[in-house]
């Protein structure tokens, strides 16, 4: 497809303003299961690709027990390249060339060209390549970036071929996760993790304070009790009930908002809603939690802490955050811990289904070839040969788990959580989803630091970002 002048304009312009995201929170990147390499930047034998982290007999041999799915879609007669970009670390680039490897040997017409770019320089590289005419053939996409590249003519639909893919499976990936990467019936991106958010606590803190520990049964009104009781002592020493404390965020609404029946903004990300009475309510409980009775660590002493986690360093007795953290701290040996459902509110109980995707451009020369990859890459044995700690595939979820050293019983309630209640909805995802949150959180902050009113900074809130929502609209 020729790119005309103006859809040339309009990718430059996306490309100087594209949003730069953290890898946390809800824009992690999902982590695969292995050990730190030592120490420098590593050299892949091509032949024979392996580390301390993923030795090669191993995965060779895991490769093969593995059972790799078929596509009516044909290998191409002769040889072709493909170009994957991908945002990794130096042990995840491991773990996909030995992919490669072994993707190559039952493909062999089929050549890998491989790149890989930080998390925070990602988007704005390729969106510039894409005004300039060229892309790879696949690249990775965050689920709060696809419905920007869809409206730039950047992405292809995958509906062709997961038609001509009898095994795909589409009901094997979760349906409510599903919506960031659909437009006009169409899916242009296909996950390659998906996780909810659960309530995690420090067990040793619990136990320390003879409370008992969070459950299914628990509302907001118990979490905001049973914070205020666990909170004790000061400066680097203090133990907080709770970290951290909400801010505008892109899941906002979906975590925090909508189990009292409020939401940041509505569900066409057309019209402000955080000043609401609802939502107003909520954001006002959590600011006295932070003013009044000091349950969540202020600004000043997030400093102080020099950004280090209250939760992952045993300083905070509950925090909200996505099923991937599980393996962070299956590693760790400080603390005890355990995860449950969010909180219930008066209106539900809410969480979002977030996750990361593989999208094929549509400018891609070899269309064929890269979907045979993202087909066997997204599959339930490309999951469990890659070893991701959320996989998108339900299929793989327990043979992963087992994997990397997730309990159980955690792997249980996350597939509970997303065949239940965990939804897209909520989730900001349109193209002014990083303005909306870049003019929102400042003045919040102001509220947490006790200059302004709650009252006064959702109106403010709602006044400055009202105007930013016109990037929204959907031609």
């Amino acid at each position: 497809m020729e790119m005309n002048r103006r859809r040339m304009l309009a990718l430059a312009v996306a490309a100087a303003t594209a949003p730069v995201l953290s890898a946390c929170a809800d824009t992690r990147q999902q982590k695969q299961a292995a050990a730190p390499v030592k120490s420098g930047a590593q050299l892949i034998d091509p032949n024979r690709p392996g580390s301390d982290a993923w030795p090669f007999e191993a995965a060779e041999q895991l490769d093969n027990s593995l059972t790799w799915p078929k596509t009516n879609v044909p290998d191409p007669a002769s040889k072709v390249t493909i170009t994957v970009a991908m945002t990794t670390d130096a042990v995840t680039e491991v773990r996909n060339a030995q992919f490669d490897f072994f993707f190559k040997k039952r493909h062999p017409n089929i050549e890998i060209k491989r790149e890989s770019s930080p998390f925070d320089q990602f988007l704005t590289k390729y969106m510039t390549q894409a005004a300039g005419g060229t892309l790879p053939d696949v690249l990775y996409n965050h689920y709060s970036w696809t419905q920007n590249l869809i409206s730039n003519q950047v992405l292809h639909p995958m509906d062709e071929y997961i038609a001509k893919t009898p095994e795909f499976d589409l009901d094997d990936i979760p349906q409510s996760g599903l919506g960031y990467f659909k437009r006009d019936g169409k899916l242009y991106g296909l996950p390659t993790d998906m996780a909810p958010k659960l309530l995690f606590y420090n067990k040793d803190l619990f136990d320390k304070a003879g409370i008992d520990y969070p459950d299914e049964s628990w509302t907001f009104d118990k979490l905001f009790e049973t914070a205020k009781k666990m909170t004790s002592g000061s400066g680097a020493e203090k133990i907080y009930g709770f970290s951290p404390m909400p801010t505008p965020a892109p899941d906002l609404s979906a975590v925090f908002l909508m189990p009292f029946g409020g939401r940041f903004l509505d569900a066409a990300e057309s019209k402000v809603l955080i000043n609401e009475p609802k939502a107003r309510e909520a954001m006002g409980r959590w600011l006295d939690l932070l003013l009044k009775d000091k349950a969540v660590p202020s600004l000043a002493e997030l400093q102080l802490l020099e950004k280090v986690d209250p939760f992952k360093t045993g300083h905070a007795a509950m925090l909200i955050n996505g099923a991937w953290l599980m393996l962070e701290l299956s590693k760790q040996t400080a603390f005890k811990w355990g995860a449950t459902h969010v909180p219930k509110g008066p209106a539900g109980r809410f969480t979002p289904a977030v996750g990361s995707a593989l999208v094929m451009t549509a400018s891609s020369k070899n269309k064929d070839a890269a979907w045979i990859y993202m087909h066997e890459f997204l599959s339930s044995s490309g999951y469990k040969f890659r070893q991701i700690t959320a996989p998108a595939r339900q299929s793989a979820w327990d043979a992963n788990a087992k994997a990397v050293g997730i309990p159980d019983e955690t792997a249980k309630l996350v597939k509970e959580v997303l065949a239940d209640y965990a939804s897209d909805d909520g989730v900001l995802r349109l193209p002014a989803n990083k303005k909306v949150v870049d003019t929102a959180k400042p003045i919040w902050e102001r509220a947490m630091l006790g200059k302004i009113s709650v009252d006064d900074a959702l109106k403010e809130i709602a006044d400055k970002v009202t105007p930013v929502l016109a990037e929204n609209k959907i031609a």
